[in-house]
């Protein structure tokens, strides 16, 4: 524990690279992703539909519109979240160990920070089994309140993720622009950034493969 507070710069390489290796396995599985609408018309559909759906009973017709074919990737595609999970908010809780350690005493609040992501990794985790049960039943449950807690969870893990990224990047940007970092963090900022434009070549040649 000592070492990740000391030089997190090593495991956030580690948890980025792990966020960029699934975000392109889930990429190509979500060029399945079609349903048949009430209308009989194929609608594509992403991930988000099926996190932010208007109600229980939208996200149970879009189920049962899908073919075998699209369940079976979108069901791939919940479990290789499970590792883009263990690449995300471990890579947001570093970086704000990171920031932290250039703040003085207001390390306390990113290490807050930092450990509430271990809050939205569980909601994420709840989110995505209620899922899967519903690709299992796509059927409305009697209990409303099922639901409404798969909501909460949706929206607590997003807005976890996000305050986290939200106070830890510009002051990254600061610290950078201003030369105020660490000698040795420009070889790992380097490798970071050719794993992006690596990430982003494949991306554009899955996204054209479709």
């Amino acid at each position: 524990m000592d070492a990740i507070f000391s030089n997190p710069w090593p495991y956030l390489v580690i948890c980025f690279s792990i966020v960029l290796v699934t975000s392109l396995w889930m990429t190509a599985l979500a060029r399945r992703f079609s349903y048949t609408d009430r209308n009989g018309e194929a609608t594509p559909f992403s991930i988000l539909d099926t996190q932010l759906p208007s109600s229980e009973q939208e996200l149970c017709d879009m189920i049962k519109g899908m073919s075998t074919g699209t369940q079976q990737a979108l069901r791939t595609h919940l479990r290789v979240d499970f590792f883009f999970m263990a690449g995300t908010y471990p890579s947001i809780a570093l970086l704000c160990i990171l920031i932290g350690n250039k703040t003085g005493y207001g390390q306390y609040f990113f290490w807050l920070v930092a450990f509430l992501q271990l809050f939205a990794w569980i909601f994420d985790i709840l989110e995505n089994i209620y899922c899967l049960q519903k690709l299992r039943h796509p059927v409305v449950s009697d209990n409303a309140q099922i639901f409404r807690r798969y909501t909460f969870n949706v929206y607590a893990k997003f807005l976890i993720a996000i305050t986290g990224l939200a106070i830890t990047l510009p002051l990254a940007f600061y610290f950078w622009m201003s030369g105020d970092y660490w000698p040795d963090s420009l070889w790992y900022a380097g490798l970071m950034l050719a794993e992006v434009l690596v990430f982003f070549f494949v991306s554009k040649r899955i996204k054209a493969a479709a």
